[in-house]
């Protein structure tokens, strides 16, 4: 399979480390990397082949991961699929629901395979408190406290929820297999007009409450969730993959083997195309992350300015 990689940025660079390592294995055949900007491709010139003309790029592949800015996904997206090729998009899929029900059902018509990169659905900790909801370790959810927080410059063209919710969002969807009804949230701008922090509650149908907080402006970076049953409680960070449970009478370390979750999303994409079985990670999901977004983001009554 030859697989072509666009936009190879900060994000873009850690994506393309993946995919050689894959073609080092034969699991792909060939690389091919594409950027308007030729500087960010010399730094690969003698591992990968490497490109700046969008048409001739595309006779070169089967399958692409797109890693450019959240503003171009859905063209690019398009492009790909109406040049029948697959497409691994990272989140969010589109700026809008509208269009990313286009892309989903383009990749239909076509029997093309389109994915998003929510990535800690590959996670083996996220995983793993999927696994204990399942077998009824918290008994019943009672709330779940997130936070998704680092300190960077404020970004064009988005907003701190735009840029960060999506991923707590589909971690509670991935481990419960539900979208939240209702939100109510408060919003702070700081350095810029755009909303660089924000708490954010989400209501879920069955009476669960989902607090999450997320910031551009924290200096302490967090990946955590707080999961609070009626016996049980969790306490895990989803990039270290490490956790805790507590119990009125003990607590005990989750066994977890924290892996690759890059690595492991592109495996899935791979496997995909190969057997047609599209999950975890579907156009479908990403379609409704996007409109729980434009939810939560809605529900932002209150915008504090400060500074």
């Amino acid at each position: 399979m030859r697989i072509g990689i666009i936009g190879i940025g900060r994000w873009g660079i850690k994506v393309v480390r993946e995919y050689l390592e894959l073609a080092k294995e034969n699991i792909v055949e060939s690389v091919t990397l594409f950027d308007l900007d030729s500087s960010k491709l010399m730094k690969f010139k003698d591992s990968a082949a490497i490109c700046t003309d969008f048409r001739e790029f595309t006779k070169q592949v089967d399958a692409v991961h797109i890693c450019t800015p959240n503003t171009t996904h859905y063209e690019i997206a398009r492009k790909m699929l109406d040049n029948d090729i697959h497409v691994l998009i990272e989140k969010p899929m589109s700026e809008t629901s509208d269009q990313a029900f286009r892309l989903v059902e383009l990749a239909l018509s076509k029997n093309l395979v389109l994915q998003v990169g929510h990535i800690f659905r590959f996670a083996n900790i996220v995983k793993k408190i999927r696994e204990l909801h399942l077998h009824n370790e918290f008994r019943k959810i009672i709330y779940f406290n997130l936070a998704w927080t680092h300190s960077i410059p404020p970004i064009r063209g988005t907003d701190v929820i735009y840029d960060l919710l999506p991923h707590p969002l589909d971690i509670l969807n991935f481990i419960i297999g539900d979208w939240p009804i209702e939100f109510n949230g408060v919003g702070v701008t700081s350095r810029t007009n755009t909303i660089e922090a924000c708490y954010l509650q989400a209501i879920y149908e069955n009476g669960a409450i989902a607090n999450i907080h997320l910031s551009w402006i924290s200096p302490i970076r967090r990946r955590y969730i707080e999961v609070v049953g009626m016996n049980k409680t969790l306490i895990a960070d989803c990039v270290k993959q490490e956790g805790t449970i507590y119990s009125e009478n003990a607590t005990r370390k989750l066994d977890v083997e924290p892996n690759n979750t890059i690595r492991e999303e592109i495996l899935n994409f791979i496997k995909t195309i190969k057997d047609g079985k599209n999950e975890p990670n579907s156009g479908i999901v990403g379609i409704r992350s996007i409109e729980m977004v434009k939810k939560a983001r809605d529900s932002v009554k209150k915008i504090t300015r400060l500074g």
